[in-house]
């Protein structure tokens, strides 16, 4: 009977204090360090680069800025449209027609500057921009003569026809705009030549000294010799020293050689 009951006390002994455990926890962790958050941080691996990236149940799209949007045919920029063909940034080429194709600016003027056709036309800005470039060459010897400037769409249907005529098709898109993709037509555009006439509308008037001066100090007027040699590729055209574009006083535009689709970030526009 004594060893029985001696048994039977420490049973009840064993049993209390698997109970009193029990009502502790188990565990004699702190009670804000849980054990099973302990092990889940001891298993979680280091980061890696190769690593694919966490799974988000609902992924937040972050709002689109100009340095995430995609570049397309024609770059956007808040300071220069290229577009309407009433901005002077206009860009015009075998890829971008002008919009409506029969435009007509409504600002037109006759500059006044030395000219084989009287009556020649730009818009106001380029006008002004041009007689300051006349003025300019004279005051270092050098005589210029306009020989171009606005044209008409109806103008350049002649004017292209008659390059078809001759050459056919695919000579005369590489020296004359189809009627709609001409920068003439923007009244931006103009055609200048040595005062006696040497080398009119030719590629020798780069070599002229005319040409030479036209090249280095078009710009400082605001103009580009628009289709420059070794730029066939971008702009369609062959070689043209004189034939100058009204852009404003770009200096990404000269630091590109004038090519517009460079400079600008357009696509090259070698055809139709």
């Amino acid at each position: 009977m004594g060893r029985g009951l001696v048994t039977l006390c420490l049973r009840a002994g064993v049993v209390g204090g698997i109970l009193a455990l029990a009502l502790t926890g188990c565990s004699s962790a702190e009670p804000d360090e849980p054990l099973v958050r302990s092990a889940t941080v001891q298993a979680t691996p280091h980061p890696s680069v190769t690593a694919s990236p966490p799974v988000m149940s609902s992924p937040v799209t972050p709002s689109a800025t100009p340095e995430d949007t995609p570049s397309s045919a024609a770059p956007e920029d808040p300071e220069l449209d290229h577009g309407s063909p009433n901005s002077i940034h206009v860009l015009v080429n075998k890829q971008n027609p002008l919009d409506p194709a029969d435009y007509a600016p409504e600002d037109l003027s006759v500059p006044d500057v030395p000219s084989s056709r009287p009556g020649a036309e730009l818009r106001d800005e380029a006008a002004g921009a041009a007689e300051d470039l006349f003025s300019a060459a004279v005051q270092d010897g050098v005589d210029l003569t306009l020989l171009s400037a606005y044209r008409s769409y109806g103008y350049q249907q002649g004017t292209y026809a008659g390059w078809v005529e001759t050459y056919g098709q695919a000579k005369a898109d590489r020296i004359s705009a189809r009627p709609g993709f001409s920068e003439h037509q923007t009244g931006l555009a103009m055609d200048v030549g040595a005062a006696d006439g040497a080398c009119a509308l030719e590629q020798c008037f780069g070599e002229t000294a005319e040409g030479a001066w036209v090249a280095e100090h078009a710009a400082e007027h605001g103009w580009i010799v628009r289709y420059p040699d070794g730029a066939e590729d971008i702009t369609g055209y062959s070689p043209e020293p004189w034939h100058l574009r009204y852009v404003g006083t770009e200096a990404d535009v000269v630091a590109s050689g004038g090519v517009l689709e460079t400079a600008w970030g357009f696509a090259p526009a070698p055809g139709y």
